[in-house]
């Protein structure tokens, strides 16, 4: 009996520890935002610009929605998603090369998503049935989706008067439109995650596979979900990248895996599953998104970007490795 009163008082005992780490991680980044504006402004007073602000928010958008499918993996176990750009793609060529054969435009959106879910279940099947490491698979299932779309596609150019140009150069209530699908994308894995019974699932399976499987939590099912919702939430990324982008090269992927890895780390996401918030990765994205925009006020080349995106990720790595040591020694 006196066993039984203890766990139960533990677990929101856990949830405040893990809501004020949470916390902290979003002052933290917020904290050093701020800190590379104020840098930025007193190098040069026109950093403050709404041209700042639009390439601020526009970056936020692809980083921000790929980081959303990524931080999904990670919380659940997964590891990491490899070729989640590679879903991206998918449906930013669908989009293109369908919308002008004249398809209806929400129909292409709705085939061109599932499209992407095929290639997550595809990806999903490798790993939950042949049983191979999720790291190796979606690192070549993104080599091989990325050598067919070179092959088959050289370039895809998006009609600058169709409804999917149209949304994505328009603003609403001040922002871009691509960059409410992120940000509603969000609030929604935040939710989902913290309050609904079917997220916590995830939760338990990235923090403690064994224990989910007593508990009648299907391991398999998981998985799939897992793989087959990144890519999903990936074809969404396709759909705003064909939105703004003029010019989709098959290799546009590469860009985005770097700065999306780096923001899910810093974000506090354990690589080892089980942890991760949804808040705190939209505010790690917003600093990411930042910096290209203040090393170019700082006149400082592109390849400054690569260097200091990896930097902060080997920070956040190790900062990770800590704390799994750490829980570990208790």
């Amino acid at each position: 009996m006196t066993h039984l009163s203890s766990s139960r008082f533990k677990v929101p005992s856990l949830r405040k520890s893990a809501d004020s780490e949470y916390l902290a991680t979003i002052l933290i980044l917020l904290a050093v935002w701020i800190f590379l504006v104020v840098i930025s402004v007193i190098n040069r007073s026109d950093f403050l610009s709404k041209a700042t602000f639009s390439a601020v928010t526009f970056n936020m958008c692809i980083i921000g929605i790929l980081a959303i499918g990524q931080g999904f993996v990670v919380i659940s176990g997964g590891i990491l998603d490899l070729s989640i750009t590679v879903s991206m793609l998918i449906t930013s060529f669908m989009i293109v090369v369908f919308y002008d054969r004249g398809w209806n435009t929400p129909l292409l959106i709705i085939v061109s998503i599932l499209c992407a879910g095929v290639f997550g279940l595809f990806n999903s099947i490798l790993v939950v049935w042949l049983r191979i490491n999720p790291l190796i698979v979606t690192l070549a299932t993104g080599f091989a989706g990325g050598g067919v779309l070179l092959i088959v596609f050289d370039r895809g150019l998006v009609d600058p008067k169709s409804s999917i140009a149209d949304f994505g150069t328009s603003h609403l209530f001040g922002f871009p439109t691509a960059w409410w699908p992120m940000a509603l994308l969000t609030i929604g894995a935040h939710f989902f995650f913290k309050y609904s019974r079917f997220g916590r699932h995830f939760l338990a399976v990235g923090g403690n596979p064994l224990s989910s499987k007593a508990m009648g939590i299907s391991l398999k099912q998981m998985r799939v979900a897992t793989f087959v919702g990144a890519s999903i939430i990936g074809g969404i990324a396709g759909i705003v990248f064909a939105g703004f982008t003029p010019e989709i090269r098959p290799n546009a992927g590469t860009y985005y895996m770097l700065p999306v890895i780096a923001a899910v780390v810093l974000a506090g996401f354990s690589l080892a599953g089980g942890r991760g918030s949804f808040l705190a990765l939209f505010v790690s994205v917003g600093f990411l998104s930042t910096i290209p925009t203040a090393l170019v006020f700082f006149g400082l080349e592109s390849i400054w970007q690569t260097f200091i995106q990896g930097f902060i990720l080997i920070i956040a790595v190790s900062i990770d490795a800590y704390r799994i040591v750490k829980v570990k020694g208790r």
